[in-house]
């Protein structure tokens, strides 16, 4: 496990600060999770427009994908 230090300005601490305590978590643990979240999204963001690149910008609708697997 690593361990690292983020500096902010005392009202960019206290906005973290009050975001952790709305969701009645610890500031190191809400910043923990928001970043893990940001590097999934990013990564979803990567493996779509891999995708549709690959697809050569052919799309495929939403009733399309729920009837190929029988969600409709």
């Amino acid at each position: 496990m690593t361990v690292t230090s983020i500096r902010f300005k005392d009202d960019q601490y206290q906005a973290v600060k009050a975001l952790a305590d709305f969701y009645g978590e610890s500031v190191t643990t809400f910043m923990r999770q928001t970043i893990l979240e940001r590097l999934e999204d990013e990564a979803d963001y990567r493996d779509a427009a891999s995708n549709l690149k690959e697809s050569h910008g052919e799309t495929v609708s939403r009733e399309e994908i729920m009837h190929r697997l029988g969600l409709e």
